[in-house]
């Protein structure tokens, strides 16, 4: 009979331990909603999708994003405890690095009791310096998904 009870006990344990594991995978995708960055290559008034083929990007003073990666779109996560980042963006191996500042207003919004408060963001400004990069666009400010393009990079093309 007392091997019954720690068979069951070790089972609700278990069942525990699984349903707190699916739990946190639907918390991570939920509270996942980086700034989305979409590159464009602007040639004679043609503005084209493009692969930039070396791109190598950190966030000034942290940890690094992308490193020497072939990519069309990168995935920038704001800081839920400042009201600006800035990263380092270079795009290429022979390219001159540019830098982003994002300047946003957060807001906190319940998730669910298991997973807690996640942050959405608000875009005001966004400013680059433009070595490689042409000019930027704010297409949406706000940043609730990383399903969403925030932000359309153009890059003027190498003649």
């Amino acid at each position: 009979m007392k091997s019954i009870y720690q068979i069951l006990l070790v089972c609700f344990i278990f069942a525990g331990f699984i349903a707190c594991e699916n739990e946190t995978k639907v918390c991570d995708q939920t509270l996942s909603n980086n700034l989305h960055t979409h590159f464009k290559r602007d040639s004679a008034l043609i503005l084209t999708d493009t692969l930039m083929p070396w791109v190598t990007a950190y966030a000034l003073g942290r940890d690094t994003i992308y490193k020497n990666q072939a990519l069309t779109d990168m995935y920038f996560q704001l800081s839920p405890v400042d009201d600006s980042c800035r990263f380092y963006v270079k795009v290429d191996s022979t390219a001159v690095a540019d830098t982003i500042t994002f300047r946003y207003s957060r807001t906190k919004h319940f998730i669910s009791p298991g997973c807690g408060f996640g942050t959405y963001f608000n875009l005001d400004t966004a400013i680059t310096t433009t070595h490689t990069i042409s000019y930027l666009q704010i297409n949406n400010k706000s940043v609730t998904s990383s399903n969403d393009t925030h932000i359309l990079l153009y890059f003027r093309v190498q003649q």
